[in-house]
This record gives structure tokens, sequence and C-alpha cells, in this order.
């Protein structure tokens, strides 16, 4: 019996750094966000208490509330972009051969591997107003001045997209080939049509992937920073980038804070979500 007690104390202790390490790096930051989050910032000066000044300027400014409102539109865009584009990729992945299979997944995640400066500054090269394409459509007389192909949601979205493509594919083609081909074969065999095979079969058993593609990606863009402030410039504005303006030019820690627990907690509704509709599925 002393025995049994022991090996599950050292088993514990397996996970003792990782605890460490988990509450040095998550729980005492999000604690000091939350605490900072009531402060109160006024002539450059942090007052730690339970005020409500940064949560009322919020609610109350007529711009913060706009600008989240509007990240979390771009997110969803990105998101569903992700979904329309990688439904059908994550589909060949699993028809194909082992050796096209790893050469998807190689360009899949190929853009992880590059640095986000280098990637941005690449598409800078290729939408910008004296970009290939533009110069490309010029030169064959189809266009006469230079579409507007950055600077908007259209570039950073695009950017994004490219990005987060893989965070979406993965989990769609792990969906898609633990699924059993013989009940698609099944339901072919009995007269239902490949569209119908994928309605009524394919699509309802992959939905635990696209449910897990959609809350990585929607959790992604709701953070993303350098890409929108690169592709968007000053006219698209999220709420990282209000974020940042408030604590690298203003030094407003309290404020930032409130914001960033706005972000938050948009992030814990779609989980909440996410997870709901699991449950819902697995019924």
């Amino acid at each position: 019996m002393e025995k049994t007690d022991l090996s599950k104390h050292k088993a514990w202790l397996l996970l003792a750094p990782t605890s460490v390490l988990y509450v040095i790096t998550f729980l005492i930051p999000l604690a000091t966000l939350f605490i900072l989050s009531f402060a109160k910032f006024e002539s450059s000066v942090t007052t730690v208490g339970l005020y409500l000044d940064n949560y009322q300027k919020i609610l109350s400014d007529g711009i913060t509330l706009k600008i989240f409102f509007q990240t979390v539109k771009l997110s969803l865009i990105i998101t569903l972009t992700c979904l329309i584009l990688g439904y059908p990729v994550a589909m060949f992945m699993r028809n194909a051969g082992p050796r096209a299979r790893l050469w998807i997944l190689f360009f899949v995640v190929s853009p992880l591997l590059t640095s986000i400066i280098v990637r941005n500054v690449a598409w800078v090269l290729i939408l910008g107003r004296s970009g290939m394409i533009n110069d490309a459509l010029i030169s064959w007389g189809w266009i006469s001045k230079p579409l507007p192909l950055m600077y908007n949601t259209f570039g950073v979205v695009l950017a994004v997209v490219h990005v987060y493509l893989s965070f979406m594919v993965l989990p769609l083609f792990a969906a898609l080939n633990s699924i059993n081909k013989s009940l698609e074969e099944a339901a072919s065999s009995l007269g239902a049509k490949p569209l119908n095979v994928f309605l009524s079969v394919t699509l309802p058993l992959s939905l635990p992937g696209i449910m897990a593609g959609c809350t990585l990606v929607f959790i992604l863009s709701m953070g993303v920073y350098l890409t929108p402030v690169i592709m968007g410039g000053n006219f698209v504005v999220t709420l990282p980038m209000l974020i940042e303006d408030a604590v690298r030019n203003r030094y407003n820690w309290p404020e930032a804070s409130a914001m960033a627990l706005l972000l938050l907690l948009a992030i814990a509704i779609m989980i909440i979500i996410s997870s709901r509709l699991q449950r819902w599925v697995n019924r």
C-alpha cells in the first residue's frame, strides 16, 4: 500500500516542472493583467485599486468597441476563408497517395517555416501598387491604373490566410482520414449520388475537424498584430494594434490590460461555443 502511494507521489512530481512553468508564464501574467485592468492611469501615474475607469472608457468612447467588433468580423472572415479553401485541400490529401500527400503537406506547412517579416515583405512586392500583379496587368493592357490590393481588408485576409491555412487543413485532414471509407461506399452502393454521400456521410463525420480548425484559426486571428500593420497600414485597425499603442506610445498599461481582457473574453466565448457544438455533434 505504501509503495502504491509512493508511486502516485512520484507521478505527481513528474508534473511539477510543467506546473511551475505554467504558473510563471501564464497564471501569474494573467492575474497581473486582471489586477492592472482595474487600476487607474492619470497624469502618467498608475494607481492600483478597484477602479472601473478603463472599462467605462471602452464602453463609452465609441472607438474601442467598434474596433473590437471589426477585429471579430475580420477573424470570422479569415476563419471562413480558411475553411472554404482548406476543406478541398484536406479532401485531396485524403485521397492522394503517400508521396503526393507529403508534398501537399509541405506546401501547406511551408509558410510557418518562413519569417513573418519575410512573408509580409513578399506580399508587399506582389500586391503593392508597383508590385508584380499590378505591373503585369498594366503591361498587358488589362488595367489602366493599379488595383487596390493592399492597405485594405483584402490584403490583410490574404496574408493571414496564407499562414493560418495550415491550422485549418491539418485538423480537417485528421478528421477526414479517420472516416471509414466503407461508410461512403455503402451509401454509394445504395444509390446515393456523390454530392449526397458528401452531405450525408462525409461532412457530418468531419464536423469535429471543422470545429477544431475554425476554433484554432479564430483564436490566432484575434491576436494577429504584425500582418495587419504591414498589409493594412492605418486603414485596417484591430484591437491588438490599439493595445500596442496604449502600451508603447501612451504607457497606459491599465487600459491596455482592460482591452486585452476584452480580447480574451471573445476567445473564451468562442471556445465555449466550440465545446458546446462538440458535445452536440457527439450526441
